[in-house]
C-alpha cells in the first residue's frame, strides 16, 4: 500500500489527506506535520475529492478491499452529500476494482424525507447503473 500510494499522490497531497485521514501518517514516513497547513486556505472540497479518488484508487489497485464507513448521514450539509456520495463513489464505482470497494452510508430515515438532500442523493444511487444498493431498514 505505502509504494501505491507513494506512486500515486505527490508528498504535498499526502500531507493534504493526513489532516483528513491521520492513519497515513503510520504508512508514509515522509509526511511532516509539524506545519500544517489549513485545508480550506489550500485547497477547495472538489481537490479534497479529487485527492480522495487517487487514495481510494491507488489502494484499490494494490488489490486491497476498503469499506468506507460513514455515519449520520442525514446531517450532513448538501455539498458534502454531492461531494461525497455523487463523486467520489462515482469515481471509485466506475473503475475495474469496483468489486473491491464497499460504502456504507448510516442515516436516520425518520429524519430523511422528500424535500431532505439526502433524499435526493439516495434516489440518484438507486438509479444509478454503476452502484448497487441493499438498503437496511432497522
Amino acid at each position: 500500500a505505502r509504494k501505491a500510494l507513494s506512486d500515486s499522490l505527490d508528498i504535498a497531497s499526502l500531507c493534504y489527506l493526513a489532516q483528513v485521514v491521520p492513519n497515513l501518517l503510520h504508512l508514509i514516513d515522509d509526511i511532516d506535520m509539524k506545519t500544517p497547513q489549513s485545508i480550506e486556505a489550500n485547497l477547495s472540497q472538489w481537490k479534497l475529492v479529487f485527492l480522495l479518488c487517487q487514495f481510494l484508487n491507488a489502494l484499490l489497485n494494490n488489490n486491497r478491499p476498503i469499506m468506507l464507513i460513514l455515519d449520520d448521514l442525514q446531517w450532513a450539509e448538501s455539498l458534502i452529500l454531492e461531494l461525497v456520495l455523487g463523486e467520489l463513489l462515482g469515481c471509485v464505482g466506475d473503475g475495474e476494482n469496483a468489486h473491491r470497494f464497499l460504502f456504507v452510508g448510516l442515516y436516520r430515515d425518520n429524519e430523511v424525507c422528500d424535500g431532505h438532500p439526502l433524499y435526493a442523493q439516495l434516489v440518484r444511487l438507486r438509479n444509478s447503473a454503476s452502484v448497487n444498493v441493499t438498503e437496511i431498514c432497522l
